[in-house]
């Protein structure tokens, strides 16, 4: 198995937005307190859905549904 080959054709920003969004999902409770301080419980959902999109959008972008990225 040639891994060289392998790893250039994976994207970085296809990468970069896959982590991010799986992050953002897993540790989004310590994220919305951190910013968003009294009010951060009810921004709870909303910045699972952001994050699962971004996962959503980075894992497009590996699987070249984006090509050119």
């Amino acid at each position: 198995m040639n891994w060289e080959l392998i790893w250039s054709r994976l994207s970085v920003p296809g990468i970069t937005l896959l982590v991010l969004g799986g992050m953002m999902c897993v540790q989004a409770v310590k994220l919305c307190r951190l910013v968003f301080k009294e009010k951060g419980e009810r921004a709870i959902m909303p910045m699972r859905v952001i994050g699962l999109i971004i996962a959503l959008v980075g894992t497009a972008i590996l699987l070249d549904f984006i090509p050119g990225l």
